[in-house]
């Protein structure tokens, strides 16, 4: 079988005129190359080279053979090319999947910043709740996804966390307990409450916070007939009602007057990290841009939610 070593060295040979320079070029042997020449004219049934004690001539076959052998040559090379700089270059498109509090708080910045870097990155980004990102994770539609930790039933997936998230009461002026410095489950579940969203724990998209809440037999609804975070934030800016949801999901609020609430007895708090498949294999472009998220995620949570401290 020949190879493309043994292409090389007939282009060689073809364009010296020497069997010794041509080996010079190619860094081999003069007796490797004709091996090499021998080899490639065994397998076509044609002699390539008219060969005497002072020079070497092209026959007609050899000329048809070196003009498709010159293209095939020019391509191998450019794949090679290609290949080498693949990873690096970041040809790879990145795909992953990201919770809608993470999409409009932090992930932009991780690609902002991730790409002063890596000019040539690119990304494809998916957004939806928890149990969307874990799906499409499961599913292999995407690479990775940034998430909740999932339920435990849900063994296919690794969890890598970066941060806790608390869940808190997210809370406009005007409401009764716009001014408590902390407020308790039982409250919010009492009857004398009014204008409380259950927010993301009305989804049943809320991971291993199900399982929490069941441990501390706090009940939770699972009808909520607002779900996407962006329509609840809206009712919240404009002082409709207060709502249950985490730290940084709080933190999009456009109304500077908001303010974020703990809820006790329990604390709850919600894992995000970074979610993939045990045995799904990832791109060296994939690998570098987790483990930027790895480096970064932490750092920005802060200064994204820095404002509702206190």
């Amino acid at each position: 079988m020949i190879t493309i070593n043994d292409i090389r060295a007939f282009i060689a040979v073809a364009k010296y005129e020497s069997f010794i320079q041509a080996a010079d070029d190619l860094f081999i042997t003069a007796p490797a190359l004709s091996r090499r020449i021998k080899k490639l004219e065994d397998y076509v049934g044609e002699k390539l080279f008219h060969r005497t004690t002072h020079a070497v001539a092209i026959t007609p076959s050899g000329q048809v053979l070196l003009e498709r052998s010159k293209p095939l040559l020019r391509d191998f090379e450019a794949l090679k090319e290609f290949a080498g700089r693949f990873a690096n270059d970041h040809i790879v498109k990145i795909s992953f999947a990201c919770m809608w509090s993470t999409a409009g708080a932090i992930v932009p910045r991780l690609i902002r910043d991730y790409m002063q870097m890596h000019e040539k990155a690119e990304f494809e980004v998916r957004d939806g709740d928890a149990d969307t990102v874990s799906r499409l994770v499961s599913e292999r539609q995407v690479d990775f996804g940034i998430g909740m930790r999932p339920a435990t039933s849900i063994m296919d997936l690794q969890f890598e966390p970066l941060c806790d998230d608390p869940v808190m009461l997210a809370c406009p002026p005007g409401h009764h307990l716009f001014d408590r410095s902390k407020v308790s489950w039982a409250e919010l579940q009492s009857p004398d409450i009014r204008k409380v969203d259950w927010g993301l724990l009305r989804s049943i998209a809320i991971g291993a916070i199900a399982e929490d809440m069941q441990r501390e037999n706090i009940p939770f609804e699972t009808d909520a007939k607002i779900l996407h975070l962006t329509t609840q934030l809206n009712f919240l800016d404009a002082h409709l009602r207060a709502i249950v949801m985490p730290r940084l999901g709080i933190s999009l609020s456009r109304a500077p007057e908001i303010r974020a609430i703990p809820i006790i007895k329990p604390e709850l708090k919600r894992e995000i990290g970074i979610l993939s498949l045990r045995t799904s294999p990832v791109s060296k472009a994939v690998c570098s841009f987790v483990d930027h998220i790895r480096e970064n995620f932490m750092e920005l949570y802060m200064k994204t939610t820095e404002r509702l401290t206190g």
